[in-house]
């Protein structure tokens, strides 16, 4: 199964080349994450498979609006923001997923209630999306984007903290906090460097 997994997470990097390897590296992070949390082995496999298929519904995004070399105007960022909606959709009928598929739908939901698409708030959501929400805005922001430069390291952790308590869980954002900035700067190191390389080609 996680071959397969695996296979459909490569396909949206494919998909989407700018941001290669991201849900490689999102896992790579919930697994430090996971380890200060102190969460049971139980819990990694749902965990590791979140990592993978967390953006699949973005395989449902026109390419317009996926890799459009710009910010979204409004009317496309409420189509980018229908992905987890969609990812759910796609996996919540394969019954070893079903608590992926929570995963999936509530990642972007903010620890404050102002997330999407539910709303969610504080301990209503699941705690594998609150370890995403981490996970996957930190990579955003280390990382390249055709409209801007990545943060670098120290700057995306103050951003963390900034906003502990407000789009993240302050239990998921002070065990992030605690990682060493080293192994946060080896996992950063492989995202997309879009503008150095325009500048060395």
């Amino acid at each position: 199964y996680d071959t397969t997994l695996q296979a459909l997470s490569n396909a949206l990097d494919v998909r989407d080349s700018e941001t290669e390897g991201h849900s490689q590296r999102v896992l790579r992070y919930m697994e430090l994450i996971a380890d200060r949390l102190s969460l049971g082995l139980d819990d990694l496999p749902t965990l590791r498979r979140g990592a993978l298929l967390h953006d699949i519904g973005k395989i449902g995004v026109p390419d317009n609006v996926l890799r459009k070399p710009a910010a979204l105007s409004e009317a496309e960022w409420a189509v980018m923001r229908r992905h987890p909606e969609h990812g759910a959709g796609i996996i919540s009928s394969i019954p070893f997923l079903a608590d992926v598929a929570r995963i999936v739908r509530h990642h972007h939901e903010r620890w404050d209630g102002e997330g999407y698409p539910d709303g969610l708030a504080g301990d209503a959501i699941p705690l594998g999306a609150r370890i995403f929400a981490v996970a996957d805005s930190f990579d955003a922001m280390t990382s390249d984007r055709p409209y801007r430069r990545a943060m670098d390291v120290a700057e995306a952790c103050r951003e963390i903290a900034r906003c502990r308590g407000g789009q993240f869980d302050p239990l998921v954002a002070d065990a992030f906090l605690r990682i060493p900035v080293g192994d946060l700067e080896a996992i950063a190191d492989e995202a997309p460097h879009l503008h150095s390389r325009a500048v060395a080609g």
